[in-house]
This record gives C-alpha cells, structure tokens and sequence, in this order.
C-alpha cells in the first residue's frame, strides 16, 4: 500500500477528506526523490542543518535507516511551512529561536554523537533556568521525528510489521509470535 492509497482508506474511514495542504505534502512527497527535494518552507538553511543533525541524533543510523535518511528533517520543514496553523508557526518560531540559541551556546554542532544526545537529555529531562523555551521546542521537534518517521513507508515496509490487508483479530498474543516487531497500521 503506498501513501496515496493510505490516504484514500484514511478519508473513506474518517468520513471526511483530507485538507488539500495536507494531502498535497504527502502526495508531492510520494513522486519527488530525496535528492530532488530542495525548497524549504518554514527554515532557512543553517537552521534546516541543524533540524537535520537534530533528527539524526534523535534518530541516528543502525540496522534501520536514519531520520534523514528516510526524509524525516524535510517532513518536518514542509508540515510546519504549508500545514501547521499561523498560530502555531508563530509560537513554535520564537521557540526554535531559543533552542537554536541554546545548542549554539553549547557548540552543539561540533559534539560528537554520545556527547549530543548527553546534552539533548540534560535539556529534556534537568529543565534550567531560561531554557523552558528551548525544550519545549525540542520536545515538539522530538515528536515530529519519530512520529514522521514510523509513518515513512520505509520503516513501515521494512522495519515494522506490515499488513496492508489485516487478517483475523487475535487478542493476546506474545511479541514472539508478531516477529518482535511493532505493526506498522
């Protein structure tokens, strides 16, 4: 099932369609490779960087594909840019700003991996004095991460289960028998 078709089920179930915004920025996302995508909607491009290393960080490479990898960072720029309300930009920018300024205070940027996700979690976990702000912008960059990624159909395909068509309910099953493995819908 790819995302077009997802869409076509998620509208028929709902009983209403999907906003034109909204559909528009999977559907372009289905048809355009990753190398092609180039016009960014809500960051320019030093902080689009850092979103990136952000992602990965969050998300970094194993035996599964890394946020960036699976076009996560750009998700998030495109749904946060033609998506999200003026209402939400808005609050969102001015906490972007303080965590953009927060991790430049702490040369984010040059850490190595272990030493970022060590900062990340000092942010999340030991808010401080004027950094409220700044993790409520992580938090939010955080939840865009993961959610856009369990939605790529990358990960859905290869790394979760995946059943387009479900078969019988079967309640009470142990994760032996579902492959160790979460179920992609």
């Amino acid at each position: 099932m790819n995302r077009r078709e997802m869409l076509k089920y998620t509208a028929l179930l709902t009983g209403g369609a999907v906003s034109a915004s909204f559909a528009t920025v999977f559907l372009s996302g289905c048809s355009t490779p990753a190398d092609e995508i180039s016009v960014l909607h809500f960051f320019d491009t030093d902080q689009f960087e850092l979103v990136s290393l952000l992602s990965d960080t969050i998300l970094p490479r194993t035996d599964s594909p890394s946020a960036t990898d699976v076009n996560v960072h750009h998700t998030i720029d495109t749904m946060i840019g033609l998506v999200f309300d003026v209402d939400f930009k808005t609050n969102f920018r001015n906490q972007w700003e303080e965590l953009e300024s927060y991790l430049t205070e702490q040369n984010f940027r040059q850490l190595e991996q272990m030493e970022r996700v060590d900062l990340l979690k000092k942010l999340e976990l030991n808010p401080e004095a004027g950094t409220d702000s700044a993790r409520l912008a992580y938090m939010e960059v955080k939840q865009q991460v993961i959610a856009y990624y369990l939605t790529t159909e990358v990960v859905g395909r290869e790394h979760l289960n995946y059943l387009p068509i479900p078969g019988d309910y079967e309640p009470c099953i142990t994760v032996d028998d579902v492959n160790n493995r979460a179920w992609a819908i």
